[in-house]
């Protein structure tokens, strides 16, 4: 998580799996490093998620440069049930495995809201920005 940093006071919400915040309307979600994200580890990332934001929808900058892997199921479940609560997705990314593996869920289980992948984070929030509230 080497970009996680919440700039000003924010309410931080930290799991075995990821670190949240909201900042000026967009919920910034970081992975831990994950070797392999299963879908009972995928389940308790949105539930917490949805702890977190008391329900509300956001847009979300999801960082996913520690996440090395993930099943089947937990994509599928990313995609689908796992997007309710979500405006859009901007998925951070840095290296060329991450980005592969993020197109190949853009394009295969093409997730129910507008989801980009992003290697800038300042353009990742600024493609945000029109689906805030």
């Amino acid at each position: 998580m080497k970009d996680f940093n919440p700039e000003g006071k924010f309410e931080v919400k930290e799991t075995p799996y990821i670190k949240m915040f909201v900042k000026d309307g967009i919920l910034h979600f970081y992975y831990k490093e994950i070797e392999n994200m299963d879908l009972d580890m995928a389940k308790a990332c949105v539930k917490d998620r949805k702890e977190f934001t008391n329900n509300k929808s956001y847009p979300c900058l999801v960082d996913v440069v520690m996440l090395k892997n993930s099943t089947k199921e937990a994509r599928d479940y990313f995609a689908d049930e796992g997007n309710e609560g979500i405006k859009a997705n901007a998925i951070l990314v840095s290296s060329s495995a991450v980005k592969m593996m993020t197109n190949f869920y853009i394009m295969v289980n093409k997730p129910k809201n507008p989801t980009r992948m992003f290697t800038d984070k300042d353009s990742a929030l600024e493609w945000l920005a029109q689906y805030k509230d």
